[in-house]
């Protein structure tokens, strides 16, 4: 029961991240909507944001029932997110298409310089969000594959899974709040610096209880971290700059 615990607090610490880092952006807009002071967001805007909420609270549920010892509801519940998982990975290319798409609008009738920017935040918003991009279906999918056989592989990795996630919520806290300091480091190394920082509680307790992390731990976050190295080096650089918005058919 007690080894249980870890989940049930590191499902907590990402929807407490998640909350902290939306909610005040979340009232603002929902004000100045309602104020029609700006239109109605688009579609898939709700979606990512419910298809999101949902999964953390799936996870928290999960994380409960499962320290309460009740492993058929847990099954049964967890059915759920062959639903949900498809759908974070649609509303996470959708918006970040949407967001690509309005600079594509715009780009054609503004300063070279301005054009040139698009480009820049294209470039970066890859790097940001890369991290999900790529490793939430490959640990999602990794947990499904071993849930019957290898428990332990199995909620860690969707601890992983939920983890990759939380980069938006951590660059609402560094850079829209300022509850979280950026220590001197630019946007892309701040933001991967508090994912880490998160999931330190789970490896640590992995380390008091048996010595070492369990070796999911150490494949998922050993993978975690060749992308930020890479994304370190690749933020800013002349080849990616150019790169990057070729990638989603800008050029």
């Amino acid at each position: 029961m007690a080894s249980r615990y870890i989940y049930v607090f590191m499902s907590s610490l990402f929807v407490i991240t998640a909350i902290v880092g939306f909610a005040p952006t979340s009232y603002e807009l929902v004000s100045e909507v309602t104020s029609g002071q700006q239109p109605f967001p688009p579609f898939i805007l709700h979606f990512h944001a419910a298809s999101m909420s949902l999964w953390l609270l799936l996870l928290l549920a999960q994380s409960v029932i499962m320290y309460r010892g009740k492993p058929d509801t847990h099954k049964k519940l967890g059915l759920i997110s062959f639903v949900l998982a498809p759908c974070i990975l649609i509303s996470m290319y959708g918006v970040e298409m949407l967001n690509i798409g309005q600079n594509v609008v715009t780009a054609p009738d503004i300063a070279p310089n301005q054009a040139a920017q698009y480009k820049r935040n294209i470039s970066s918003a890859l790097l940001i969000h890369g991290v999900s991009y790529l490793f939430f279906p490959v640990f999602y999918l990794w947990a499904i594959l071993v849930r019957r056989k290898d428990g332990e592989t199995h909620k860690r990795m969707m601890i992983l899974a939920t983890l990759v996630l939380m980069v938006p919520g951590i660059g609402r806290l560094l850079s829209v709040s300022g509850l979280l300091p950026d220590l001197g480091l630019n946007i892309i190394d701040a933001r991967h610096f508090y994912l880490l920082l998160l999931i330190v509680p789970a490896v640590v307790y992995d380390v008091v209880k048996q010595s070492v992390p369990h070796k999911s731990y150490i494949i998922g976050i050993a993978l975690i971290l060749a992308w930020i190295v890479t994304a370190h080096f690749l933020w800013n650089s002349e080849w990616w700059l150019e790169t990057a918005p070729r990638l989603v058919g800008i050029r």
